[in-house]
Order: structure tokens, then C-alpha cells, then sequence
């Protein structure tokens, strides 16, 4: 066999590897009852939950008595309810968000999530137009 051909095949490998490697590494985008029903399976894979803040139900978090404890609740794309616990500080203007991604696993009928993503909705408005006349 020549170099050449044997530099591909080993390059080959490498390529396939990695992408089996990132596939197992990917998280899906999934409900709260979908969440507790994989987490069962795969206990240590980390879900994508995209819902909103529940606003009927109390936010707990005191800074004082422990900073990195939020207990929330948050109701999903699909209608799910899930109470939501996170373990940092809470993020700035959660309130005001339109929607959150959480990203975690599921246990024992709450979402533990590792990371939140929110989406502001002043961040995205689009600035009035002023319209000019025309002389």
C-alpha cells in the first residue's frame, strides 16, 4: 500500500470518529414529560426544554439564606408544567423574558437545570421608524 493510501484511511478514521463522537454529545429539544421519560433511560444526558416562566406561581430565591438555589416553575411548548430547580444565582431580568431554555435532566418530578437561556423581549424589538416628508 502506498503512504497516500494509508494517510486517507487513517484521515477516514479520524473524520468518522469525530462525528460519532459529537452525535453522542448532542441534546435534543424536548417537553417536560418527554425530559422525565428519557432522563429514566439515560440518566446522565442533559435535555433542552424551551418554556415559559410561570408567572401564577411564586419565584423562591433569597440571597441571603442560600444564593445558588432557585426554585421555579415553568410550563413547556406543549402545556407541561414542570417545577424547575437551578443551582446558581439567579439570572438578571428573568421576569421579563419571553421564553427560557433550560438546559438539564429530570429527577424525581422536578427539572434540575445545570444552565438557563433567556430571550428578552426589549433586546429583540425593532426601533420605531420615523417617516420623513417628502417636499
Amino acid at each position: 500500500m502506498k503512504p497516500l493510501h494509508i494517510a486517507l484511511i487513517v484521515l477516514a478514521a479520524i473524520g468518522l470518529a469525530t462525528v460519532i463522537s459529537l452525535y453522542g454529545n448532542t441534546t435534543q429539544y424536548v417537553s417536560f414529560y418527554e425530559a422525565a421519560q428519557l432522563s429514566e433511560e439515560h440518566p446522565y444526558k442533559e435535555y433542552h426544554v424551551v418554556c415559559q416562566l410561570d408567572k401564577s406561581k411564586p419565584l423562591e430565591y433569597n440571597a441571603q439564606e442560600d444564593a445558588n438555589k432557585l426554585v421555579f416553575y415553568a410550563i413547556d411548548s406543549l402545556g407541561n408544567a414542570s417545577r424547575v430547580i437551578y443551582g446558581k444565582p439567579k439570572p438578571q431580568d428573568m421576569e421579563r423574558s419571553e421564553k427560557l431554555v433550560l438546559i438539564g435532566k429530570h429527577r424525581a418530578g422536578d427539572f434540575y437545570a445545570t444552565d438557563i437561556l433567556s430571550k428578552c423581549p426589549s433586546k429583540y424589538e425593532d426601533a420605531p421608524v420615523q417617516v420623513g416628508q417628502v417636499q
